[in-house]
């Protein structure tokens, strides 16, 4: 038998025309439970499962469907096989909800459960630190999720530690190594937050976060959770049990980690703003200073022209008395160098007195004399000598 040779493209049409032939295919219904259900472009795309297989699909314009991940449904319309990527999908036509699927109502049940124990209150949440310095990470330790996560640390805050804990975060026994991560980190004294974290996923792939053990786990912790676990529409166990969640675990580096430079920043502004204060606080006082000293000055200067005004008042009372007791004394003094002047023997030999003295000795009665003695006359413009030739008592010859 010959071998027919097809290019990729040849290959691909011939079996979307064999599909397209088959006239049950293009208008049958499938029943299935939604999962990774997302709207992009006014369009919807989803995946619809059952326990062993699982078929994308399409909707397009999405203002009247209301369907959501678990939930069973019935949809209409055709198989579309995509040439271009050689993929099949289901081209929905309409949608009807059948019921819930058996994994989003063990998933609600025990949710039930552990709401009323109380795990999810809010008030039992732990603040998250706003300086971490060093996170514990429970996630793969491959992958796009510990590279998003190290890649915004690193752009936030390069001295931030990062510790890693592998885990599994799908299939069997995840569970049971997220939960002893945990436990892991919480045996540290050098840890501050922890980060539980993974991509996206369909209900399935997100079971180990939706368990009992995981949601134990955490409320155990004595240290603050975050969880990043999925996408932003996708919710958890582990999201209610922990005590912040996040859309994306590059959100969880954003929120675990502070901003190296800002806060660098913020301090040189703090610098900046003190220097400033400091500077106008000194020239604010200084200028005081000045105003202080001026007006020191002027009151120095009113209290010394006061007081040269004082001075000048008692210097002149000072000048008029002195002035006055110099002249009084004055008087007196000329009064007693007048009556010093008529008691000057001068002054008295200037009248025609005489003054004898007989061996030195003052001559004042003529009983001191002695016929022959020799005497010294003493007159206004000279001294004679002589010779007491007679003496005659005091008498009224002389008529004294």
């Amino acid at each position: 038998m010959k071998t027919l040779t097809l290019t990729i493209s040849q290959f691909n049409t011939f079996i979307k025309n064999i599909l397209d032939s088959e006239e049950f295919l293009s208008n049958i219904a499938i029943i299935g439970e939604v999962t990774n259900f997302k709207v992009s472009g006014g369009n919807a795309f989803f995946d619809l499962k059952d326990e062993t297989a699982m078929i994308s699909c399409i909707k397009f314009g999405v203002s009247e469907l209301n369907i959501k991940n678990g939930d069973r449904v019935t949809v209409n319309g055709r198989v579309n096989f995509y040439v271009k990527t050689g993929r099949i999908s289901f081209v929905v036509s309409k949608v009807s909800v059948y019921g819930m699927g058996d994994l989003y109502q063990q998933f609600l049940l025990l949710k039930e459960k552990l709401e009323t124990e109380g795990l999810f209150r809010e008030e039992i949440k732990k603040p998250i630190p706003k300086f971490a310095k060093k996170l514990g990470v429970v996630t793969s330790e491959t992958g796009a999720v510990i590279r998003d996560i190290i890649n915004v640390t690193r752009s936030k805050n390069p001295y931030t530690d990062i510790v890693v804990y592998p885990s599994k975060v799908q299939g069997e026994g995840a569970e049971n190594e997220l939960a002893s991560g945990i436990k892991y980190f919480n045996t540290r004294t050098d840890i501050d937050t922890i980060i539980i974290a993974r991509g996206g996923g369909s209900l399935e792939d997100l079971a180990p976060f939706n368990t009992e053990k995981i949601v134990r786990a955490i409320v155990e912790s004595n240290l603050p959770i975050i969880s990043a676990v999925g996408h932003e529409t996708d919710f958890t166990l582990c999201d209610f049990a922990s005590d912040l969640r996040v859309p994306t675990p590059s959100v969880a580096a954003e929120v675990a980690v502070f901003s190296f430079y800002e806060q660098m920043e913020a301090l040189r502004q703090i610098s900046d703003r003190n220097s400033y204060l400091l500077g106008k606080i000194i020239a604010d006082r200084k200028q005081n200073l000045v105003l202080m000293s001026n007006s020191i000055i002027d009151k120095l200067r009113l209290k010394l022209s006061e007081h040269n005004s004082k001075l000048k008042v008692v210097s002149a009372d000072i000048e008029n008395k002195l002035n006055f007791f110099v002249k009084d004394k004055k008087s007196k003094l000329e009064s007693v160098l007048a009556e010093l002047s008529k008691q000057n023997p001068l002054e008295i030999l200037s009248r025609g007195y005489t003054l004898i003295e007989k061996n030195k000795i003052k001559i004042n009665s003529s009983q001191s004399l002695n016929k022959n003695d020799e005497v010294t006359l003493y007159f206004k413009d000279g001294i004679a000598s002589a010779k007491i030739m007679e003496i005659e008592l005091k008498g009224d010859k002389y008529g004294i």
